[in-house]
């Protein structure tokens, strides 16, 4: 009998000194580092799609949300394909999970009825330790004024694993001056509606100084779309040495200790 694909993920060996990384598309992530589980904005219905039918998911779901299971689900801001009420809704474990959001991403969370004990705010500047990752929010540059409140986050696991997600985020020199240092860097390489280019992208990079960087948020939407080879290769000329894999769906991206 083929596993589900959760089991897999939280079955998959890890080495002490280790961090794995599994792409939903969009902008969502499931991260395991040490004994901690995390999800990123997983967007994991087409919520867009049926308020705007141009913006219809072009790829099927990879992960059945009501099979999710993390120990911290962290949403950057509101929007519906990052904090997406159909994937909460269906999210079964909310009585033991910890969810982590800005201010306002923190009101809708309480909306969507989950336990106001586990939900913990963390803005730009703001840390929090949850068992064994510590996560602080990253300065990024709200790319419309609904969504004033957009946060990436930093995940340090205490093996020594790092991993930045950039959110949406629109480019400035803040940005790049917030920017802090990760072995992996998740970046928004799509180009639109404010969000950064792939050659922005690239810039962010060269301030993050990362190991790898994987780019998002390019492959869900048609009308959103961009093609990921453009930023591996502007990637590849300003920095030769840097990994820039092109995730599928539910590989696992693995990286140690140098």
């Amino acid at each position: 009998m083929k596993q589900d694909p959760m089991q897999t993920i939280l079955n998959h060996p890890l080495a002490v000194d280790q961090a794995c990384l599994w792409f939903l598309g969009q902008a969502g992530f499931i991260i395991r580092g040490g004994r901690t589980s995390v999800v990123i904005d997983p967007y994991l219905s087409d919520s867009v799609g049926k308020t705007a039918p141009a913006f219809s998911r072009a790829k099927p779901v990879p992960l059945d949300p009501s099979t999710m299971k993390v120990d911290v689900f962290i949403i950057t801001h509101d929007h519906l394909d990052h904090l997406d009420p159909e994937t909460i809704k269906a999210y079964p474990h909310a009585a033991t999970t910890q969810f982590i959001a800005p201010r306002l991403a923190c009101r809708h969370l309480r909306e969507l009825g989950l336990p106001p004990q586990n939900i913990h705010r963390v803005d730009s500047g703001e840390s929090l330790e949850l068992a064994d990752v510590r996560i602080t929010g990253v300065y990024a540059v709200p790319t419309e004024p609904g969504a004033i409140d957009t946060t990436g986050y930093l995940l340090q696991f205490a093996n020594g694993r790092s991993v930045y997600h950039s959110s949406d985020t629109a480019y400035s020199d803040l940005l790049l001056a917030a920017a802090p240092h990760a072995e992996v860097l998740l970046t928004v390489i799509n180009g639109n509606w404010g969000n950064l280019t792939p050659q922005q992208a690239v810039t962010l990079a060269q301030h993050v100084r990362p190991r790898a960087a994987i780019p998002m948020h390019y492959d869900v939407m048609a009308l959103n779309s961009q093609n990921p080879q453009t930023f591996a290769y502007f990637a590849h000329e300003a920095m030769p040495d840097l990994d820039v894999p092109i995730l599928p769906y539910l590989k696992p991206f693995c990286w140690s200790a140098e």
